[in-house]
């Protein structure tokens, strides 16, 4: 029966590092995987100590349980200190991996010299191999080496429960269940004279507690759940290469984008054999040549067999000890040809028309807020959003100018009110799956509506890139951009907040918000005007401009009045 227990520890070990490879591969705490690794060696250990027939035999035995054993301490020491989320000095990692090696050392002496076993005989116990030792100075210092980790691995626990509130209380428990159980089997073991029986247990009972707090720490992870989330719904492709134009890899989208990556080997270096490593060298050599610093990005744009492409291009510093061009690439295509076809609009305007700036500016208008209404059309169920909502910033403009709010000039008001009907432009650019789709969006469908933002203002940047006024393009582009941020920080695309969000957006953001209470949508019916006065206030300070709600007061009465005179 021994040599099948002995046996089936050892397999257990191993299945349960499988276990850990296979389920767990993103685990960021290493060294749960150098305690998994270690436990299997000292189990192979006492695996061969238990079919061993002669003390030659027990002794190369006990050395290979001793490389597993005297690092383990330490390993589930190093992987404790991480999952209890508690930093020491770089110097103390080092002085105890010296000291872990100095154990194994004092173990590989057994049968050379008396410093760790004086003596040490062969036996049979429980009918397997085994070995009765005397113990010199050197096992009093492994013993004294188990109880100071046994103490630490303490101190770290109680330390975890009073001062680190966000680690679980569940991982805490599984902690001091692996601890009263290690120590109390040394102790047992110590008693029997053996632990060449009971220590193999304890190693695999040590990997399961571990396995259940991996399974428990990658739902707190959220760094991990971050990356996981954004590799999941990311529609952007990225890849990189190292300074010298060395190749280290993409992702699965990048590959889909350009399949010419998969014949690309990582460490081959660009030489600008085909159409995409010119564009690659290009862009590298373009980042070069503006003199930017490491931590800023370049943006530009490309067409590659008939796709238009927004490039973004960063050094990453001190990835894996060097610096790395990350490349960040976004299919703009459908965006580029609503562009385009107002392009060669604007373009026949120029050859058959002579304007004054005002003019051309107030046909480029035109055109603009007619490809809104398209896509307001496009999307079914937001039938009149863009004139409704353009009448209520009217409505607070007119009460802003009485009140003389903010010492806001009349320019910007009247820009506010001509630039109000292009802020949901970028929904053109939205695939009509997603805009069309009945309901409530589901978390993917709404990460892609969120694109509408920036995709708006960059259709309004390149659309009136031939006017003058530029006031007038920058308004427009900040309340395209900007009209979905949230005073409290906690909106998109850039998560701004407070004054940090232009003025022109947060006004744009109260008028949006407000016609969807009181407007009637597929999946909800329209708020009496009492409810929706009452929800805008109630968010006031956290979604909309706290400054905003005396002028939302006094626009009461007007908003209803033209609520009632229109079909919403």
């Amino acid at each position: 029966m021994g040599y099948i227990y002995l046996t089936l520890m050892f397999v257990l070990s191993a299945v349960n590092l499988a276990v850990l490879s296979l389920r767990y591969q993103n685990q960021r705490n290493t060294y749960i995987y150098y305690v998994f690794y270690a436990i299997l060696v000292a189990n192979f250990g006492h695996w061969l100590l238990g079919f061993s027939e002669s003390v030659e035999g027990a002794i190369i035995a006990n050395k290979v349980n001793y490389l597993g054993a005297s690092f383990l301490p330490m390993f589930m020491f190093f992987a404790l200190l991480q999952i209890c989320k508690i930093r020491i000095p770089r110097w103390l990692y080092i002085a105890q991996i010296i000291i872990s090696f100095g154990i194994c050392a004092l173990a590989m002496t057994v049968g050379f010299c008396p410093a760790y076993y004086k003596t040490i005989e062969y036996v049979v116990k429980a009918g397997v191999g085994n070995y009765v030792a005397t113990y010199g100075w050197g096992h009093t210092v492994f013993n004294i080496f188990l109880v100071t980790y046994a103490l630490l691995d303490i101190w770290i626990i109680i330390r975890a429960i009073i001062c680190q509130k966000m680690v679980s209380l569940k991982n805490i428990s599984a902690m001091i269940a692996t601890e009263i159980v290690t120590i109390a089997s040394f102790f047992f073991a110590r008693f029997m004279g053996d632990d060449m029986l009971v220590m193999p247990l304890v190693y695999v009972f040590d990997q399961m507690i571990l396995l259940y707090i991996c399974n428990n720490v990658k739902w707190y992870d959220i760094t991990a759940c971050v990356i996981e989330s954004i590799e999941a719904e990311s529609l952007c492709a990225y890849f990189s290469f190292s300074m010298d134009g060395a190749y280290l890899g993409a992702n699965t989208i990048a590959v889909e984008f350009f399949p010419e990556l998969i014949d690309m080997r990582v460490d081959s270096r660009l030489k600008g054999d085909t159409e995409l490593q010119k564009i690659l060298m290009s862009q590298i050599e373009k980042f070069n040549d503006s003199g930017l610093l490491m931590n800023y990005s370049q943006s530009s744009e490309f067409c590659y067999s008939g796709h238009h492409y927004k490039c973004d291009v960063k050094v990453l510093r001190q990835v894996h000890g060097k610096d790395v061009f990350l490349f960040r690439i976004e299919d703009n295509t459908q965006e580029q040809r609503y562009i385009d076809a107002l392009g060669r609009s604007n373009t026949i305007l120029k050859k058959n028309m002579k304007m004054t700036e005002s003019e051309m500016l107030s046909v480029q208008e035109k055109w603009i807020v007619g490809m809104a209404q398209m896509a307001e059309s496009r999307a079914g169920n937001m039938d009149g959003h863009i004139k409704r909502t353009s009448e209520v910033v009217k409505i607070f403009v007119t009460k802003m100018r009485e009140k003389g709010f903010d010492n806001l000039s009349d320019k910007f008001l009247d820009v506010l009110i001509a630039a109000a009907p292009m802020y949901d432009l970028g929904k053109v650019a939205i695939d009509d799956a997603v805009l069309r789709k009945p309901g409530r969006f589901n978390i993917d469908d709404f990460e892609v509506m969120k694109t509408h933002a920036e995709k708006g203002a960059n259709i309004i940047e390149k659309l009136l890139s031939d006017v003058k006024d530029s006031y007038f393009v920058g308004v427009a582009k900040n309340m395209a951009l900007y009209h979905h941020e949230r005073w409290d920080g906690t909106g998109y695309p850039e998560q701004r907040s407070g004054d940090h969000i232009p003025m022109e957006a947060r006004i744009m953001a109260l008028a949006d918000v407000y016609d969807a209470l009181v407007s009637k949508r597929c999946y909800k019916e329209r708020m009496s005007f009492k409810e929706a006065r009452d929800v805008i206030l109630a968010s006031m300070g956290k979604q909309f401009d706290p400054h905003l709600k005396d002028c939302f007061l006094d626009s009461q009465e007007q908003l209803m009045d033209y609520y009632c005179s229109v079909d919403h």
